[in-house]
């Protein structure tokens, strides 16, 4: 990839450029997963439609408590919605590392989805 996904700016090479392509965009999420950059993760395998790289962004997020990651990459899914089942682990995980934002948060949320 011509870009380098590690920097700003050759992240928003690929995002300004109306020829990038699913399979770049999946590729960049890939490599933000591996560098451990979930947020941008998400905003790449979102414009790539990529389920799966999606799923793992997911899956972190639920094992760290971070109800604002989960969030974000599951509304990215077909239909956008949360899982209950998720939220409630996002919770006691949250709860556990003292994340208390974010508790709240996948607290309320669960609340409106019941």
């Amino acid at each position: 990839m011509p870009q380098d996904t590690a920097t700003w700016e050759g992240r928003r090479a690929l995002t300004d450029s109306p020829a990038t392509s699913p399979e770049t965009f999946q590729r960049a999420g890939r490599e933000l997963l591996e560098l451990d950059l979930l947020a941008e993760a998400v905003e790449f395998m979102g414009r790539a439609g990529d389920e799966e790289g999606l799923e793992a962004v997911r899956a972190r997020a639920v094992a760290a408590g971070h109800f604002f990651l989960y969030q974000s990459a599951a509304l990215k899914r077909p239909g956008g919605t949360v899982s209950r089942a998720a939220l409630q682990e996002l919770l006691a995980n949250a709860e556990k590392n003292g994340l208390d934002l974010y508790a709240a948060q996948a607290r309320d949320c669960l609340e409106k989805t019941s």
